[in-house]
């Protein structure tokens, strides 16, 4: 489908957009398919939630493809992920997403994806997860920086700083739900 075609795409840019990320290249390979895998949707969620902050009520996958409520209908079984991701646009839309709070964001749903794999029992662990906490650490440590510039006060900015890292909680939960859709899809044999 046009969708699963445009992903294809959109996976090729976030692998890229991953090599550029500080230490994402040393890591083992293993590690750095490890934390692509795990966080794929997530990440192509978040990238969608931004291109379409600023056009309320209308997801923009592509400049030629810009989806109202109504025809996010028209895909199968998508009207509540779509509202989903309407009500987080909305969010970010609310809250003057700055885009460097959003590359943080977005970094952060990569590396912390591998963070409780030896839980989860989803991936194989990390071979450094140190190394993946560090770079974690130097992101979240930009994030808190970046919010700093802002002139809050210190209650403001702690405040943003949750406000900012509560919406990958509602990410995570889109992405789980994308993933039930497209495993529903594909046992109907509806993609690839």
């Amino acid at each position: 489908t046009l969708l699963t075609s445009m992903a294809d795409k959109e996976l090729v840019h976030m692998i890229a957009w991953a090599k550029k990320l500080p230490g994402f290249l040393q890591l083992s390979l293993h590690d750095q398919v490890q934390l692509l895998e795990s966080s794929w949707l997530e990440v192509l969620m978040i990238g969608l939630i931004w291109r379409s902050t600023h056009c309320p009520g209308k997801l923009i996958f592509a400049q030629d493809l810009i989806l109202d409520r109504n025809e996010g209908d028209c895909v199968e079984g998508m009207a509540e992920i779509f509202d989903m991701l309407l009500a987080t646009a909305s969010r970010f839309r609310m809250l003057k997403l700055k885009p460097e709070e959003f590359v943080c964001l977005k970094a952060i749903i990569l590396l912390n994806s591998g963070a409780f794999s030896f839980c989860t029992g989803t991936m194989e662990p990390l071979h450094d997860n140190v190394a993946v906490q560090s770079m974690l650490d130097t992101i979240t440590d930009t994030l808190i920086h970046h919010i700093g510039q802002s002139g809050f006060s210190a209650q403001q900015q702690s405040r943003r700083q949750a406000q900012l890292l509560l919406l990958l909680s509602h990410i995570r939960h889109m992405s789980n739900k994308g993933m039930e859709h497209l495993y529903s899809m594909k046992c109907k044999n509806k993609v690839p």
